[in-house]
């Protein structure tokens, strides 16, 4: 017996909510559930800091809880592993910083390829790097401390935040061109890097500024050079990369956010937004600026170019230093 008209029609109707409902999913204003940014560093550094202002101001605006999550370790790709395993659909987001750019060249057999798997979505803050020393060495100046270390071969050792990130590759860039044998010695974050070089177990530190300016306006480091075109606003005694003489090391260390490569398109349009319109909020930008971090909000294609640049840079330094980290 065939169906009546009537039935018919309510057959129809069922097949096309079946078809419109996950279309209607798809469409659903993003987020409809709380979102994580994930922070491959530990607790305390400035990425860290960053990712928690901003996370306070998107969750306003989302409606939903936006929740910061450590997971340090592995020179950042414990955490990067951890998101590209993660739903691509926009509610892990990933920090990252330089150290992103080189993990094809310095690690084999990773279960991610930066390139092709993650997608930008903005870029976050810049961070002017420097290099300081324990305030007990008698190097006042660049040019004391690579001349001590000359005279020292293999007895100095260089803090940086792990091994393969901005901080690590410059050390090399300086080794390298200063022709010196110093030590690299990588930490999980700056949190662990700074309070070695002050209690003096390590000689110095290639950091971002930020993490070591209450321990150089305290007195126990010493900032020799920062690696920004201009002098800091806080440190206007301390002179650039350039300026020492050391044009190798100048630089700006920066963070950002991407996602799955996969993520819908609507969600990365979101989350661009979001984060733009919190980094622009002058309560927001004079919190960064009093510790030293420039908000620098971008689109998602600016952002993917300067991925894409210092990649290629740092890629050279790990060519020309030779630089091995397995």
């Amino acid at each position: 017996m065939y169906p009546s008209s009537l039935a018919r029609r309510a057959i129809a109707v069922t097949a096309l909510c079946a078809i419109v409902a996950p279309l209607a999913v798809q469409a659903q204003a993003f987020p409809a559930k709380p979102v994580r940014i994930v922070v491959p560093f530990p607790a305390g550094g400035s990425f860290d800091v960053t990712a928690r202002i901003l996370a306070q101001r998107m969750q306003t605006a989302f409606g939903q809880n936006v929740v910061v999550e450590n997971r340090p370790g592995g020179g950042t790709v414990i955490g990067t592993e951890y998101v590209f395993r993660q739903p691509a659909d926009g509610y892990s987001v990933l920090m990252i910083g330089p150290s992103f750019t080189s993990h094809a060249v310095l690690r084999s057999r990773l279960p991610f390829d930066t390139d092709r798997d993650f997608k930008a979505v903005s870029q976050v803050i810049g961070l002017t790097m420097g290099v300081a020393v324990n305030a007990s060495l008698p190097a006042k100046n660049m040019r004391e401390f690579i001349a001590l270390a000359r005279a020292r071969p293999g007895d100095i050792s260089c803090g940086s935040s792990g091994p393969g990130t901005s901080h690590h590759l410059l050390i090399e860039a300086m080794r390298l061109a200063g022709k010196v044998d110093i030590v690299h010695t990588p930490f999980q974050g700056a949190a662990h890097a700074v309070p070695a070089a002050v209690g003096g177990h390590i000689t110095a530190l290639f950091l971002n500024v930020s993490d070591m300016a209450p321990f150089v306006k305290s007195g126990k480091l010493r900032l020799l050079a920062v690696t920004s075109q201009q002098r800091e606003d806080g440190f206007p005694d301390v002179p650039t990369a350039r300026e020492t003489g050391h044009p190798e090391i100048e630089a700006i260390n920066w963070s950002g956010f991407v996602v799955h490569s996969t993520t819908p398109a609507n969600a990365i349009a979101r989350l661009n937004a979001e984060t733009v319109k919190a980094l622009n909020m002058p309560e927001v930008r004079e919190l960064l600026r009093n510790i030293a971090i420039v908000p620098t909000p971008t689109t998602p294609d600016e952002f993917a170019a300067l991925i894409k640049s210092d990649g290629d840079r740092y890629r050279r330094i790990i060519r020309d230093a030779n630089v091995r980290i397995e």
